[in-house]
């Protein structure tokens, strides 16, 4: 029986060792497709693979907004922003205004300004904070979880539908692979 297929598998794998700590059998994998399928002055791939995964994802960040719109174009919620804050209020009692607003990656103004709307629609209602008397408190009404429940299960049609073509192990590895770009 001829090893030498085993023989270069071992070197790889000790070679992948010299350059990561990692023990994943996934994290192998990928660097190992990398070595061997990216051409060996990779800098000017690598400059048009970031640019790639960024243009992508704003992609797929605009896609998911204009799928939802309709839905929130007959509701009192006018963004996914907007519905994501009502989603986060509705599984917590209340929010910080700026626990919420950091939650979401917005900038102060913006995160204000979808709290504004909320309250001018009475989904949310403010108090003030017991531990911080300066600080506002946000939390869902009764009117905003009915509005909520109402689209949950449209939105919720939509995110199912937009990742249907993945298969499980691939809603895990990329779920992995997000946090890791988030972190």
């Amino acid at each position: 029986m001829n090893y030498n297929l085993l023989k270069k598998l071992i070197e790889l794998l000790e070679e992948f060792h010299e350059q990561s700590a990692s023990i994943n059998l996934n994290d192998f994998i990928i660097w190992m497709n990398n070595k061997i399928f990216l051409p060996k002055n990779n800098k000017e791939v690598n400059k048009h693979d970031n640019l790639l995964i960024a243009f992508r994802l704003m992609y797929l960040n605009k896609e998911l907004k204009k799928q939802t719109k309709e839905i929130l174009s007959k509701s009192k919620v006018s963004s996914i922003d907007e519905y994501s804050f009502l989603l986060h209020l509705d599984n917590q009692n209340s929010f910080r205004k700026m626990e919420i607003i950091h939650l979401h990656n917005l900038e102060a103004p913006t995160g204000i300004e979808i709290i504004k709307r909320l309250l001018k629609h009475t989904l949310i209602e403010e108090y003030a904070d017991e531990e911080d008397r300066r600080a506002k408190r946000i939390k869902i009404t009764k009117t905003g979880a009915k509005e909520l429940q109402s689209i949950k299960p449209k939105i919720t049609a939509i995110f199912t539908k937009f990742t249907s073509k993945l298969e499980l192990s691939e809603k895990i590895q990329i779920t992995g692979i997000l946090n890791k770009l988030i972190k």
